[in-house]
């Protein structure tokens, strides 16, 4: 049987032990609650981020398809000017 002395030891180690696998736990409890944080406040950014470039990829097609069609008048106009003239030579 222990004595009063052996038996406090005991308990104070056992409290020790608990504290320091509490800690442990603790510490990472708060590390994945900061990095949910961060990940959560980061989430607004990337997604900004991404519809900016949808934005700007979408504004290149734009301007694309506008100088396509301004080609396709011109296109047009000549292959209108070019009939005229074959029918005036015919």
């Amino acid at each position: 049987m222990l004595d009063r002395g052996e038996h406090r030891r005991e308990l104070s180690d056992l409290r020790e032990r608990r504290g320091r696998a509490l800690g442990g736990h603790r510490d990472e409890l708060n590390a994945f609650r900061n990095a949910r944080s961060a990940a959560r406040a980061a989430g607004p950014g990337l997604h900004r981020r991404a519809l900016d470039g949808e934005r700007r990829a979408m504004r290149e097609v734009r301007q694309l398809h506008r100088r396509m069609l301004a080609e396709n008048r011109w296109l047009v106009a000549l292959a209108e000017r070019l009939q005229r003239r074959l029918e005036k030579a015919g």
